[in-house]
């Protein structure tokens, strides 16, 4: 029997500081400011993300944390299901023109029932650009792993498309925002291959960072969530009585 992966894959970023602002005559957008606020990511920050529509569907939460070593920064962030135990974690790197995703790994319960981390190859490293034009260039994102115990492989596929500049309502104000288009397909390998492919969109908050996804699935299923919080790790443990672990931060 196959099995059913549900990835949460949120993006994450590390911003470089020499970013000069919006040229008029090369017709680019700056929004280094629309991602994950860095400096304010020092000594970690938990985003938490709520369900719409289908309130089957869980909380997902995600702790991050910017880091320099050997001169480069980074961005590592670790993600966290319904039971508050880690089912994925990125490292990104900043790079001159935005960043390229380092390290993936997920996270699957062995038959002993603990929890053992897979690391994946990345083939594709594109994650964010800081610079874009409504409908320009489309950025690729690709890597696969092999569950634990199967002998299938998975494939991640996402292209990322800056669409336009919007706006968001975050715990009752309006913040400025941009709109990504998304096109993702999941590919499980064994014998034959079993495709899932589906489009989305993305908003990134003015100084929040994503405030907004949806994965449309198919023509009846949709998976769609928000920002309605984050939390400094002390905030995060006192209301949800819950001490996350940081695996690989």
């Amino acid at each position: 029997m196959k099995k059913s992966y549900t990835i949460y894959l949120l993006p994450l970023a590390i911003c470089f500081v020499a970013c000069g602002n919006e040229k008029p005559s090369d017709g680019l957008k700056n929004i280094e400011n629309f991602y994950y606020p860095l400096s304010d990511l020092q000594e970690g920050r938990v985003y938490e993300y709520e369900p719409l529509g289908d309130k089957r569907h869980p909380p997902v939460y995600w702790y991050y944390k910017s880091i320099t070593q050997d001169g480069k920064g980074y961005l590592l962030g670790t993600s966290y299901g319904p039971t508050f135990a880690p089912d994925q974690f990125v490292r990104e790197e900043q790079v001159d023109n935005g960043m390229l995703l380092n390290d993936f790994l997920i996270y699957e319960t062995d038959a002993e029932g603990k929890s053992q981390p897979i690391k994946a190859e990345i083939e594709a490293a594109n994650v964010f650009p800081f610079k874009v034009k409504p409908l320009g260039s489309v950025l690729l994102t690709s890597l696969h792993w092999r569950p634990l115990g199967d002998t299938s492989s998975i494939t991640l596929v996402r292209n990322r498309q800056y669409d336009s500049d919007t706006s968001f309502t975050y715990q009752g104000k309006q913040v400025e925002a941009v709109k990504f288009n998304t096109r993702e397909l999941v590919d499980q390998e064994e014998v034959g291959h079993l495709e899932l492919e589906f489009g989305g969109t993305e908003i990134y908050g003015e100084n929040l960072g994503l405030v907004y996804f949806r994965k449309d699935i198919d023509g009846e299923q949709r998976i769609e969530y928000q920002l309605k919080a984050t939390y400094s790790m002390e905030e995060f443990e006192a209301k949800f009585k819950q001490k996350l672990e940081l695996e690989g931060l």
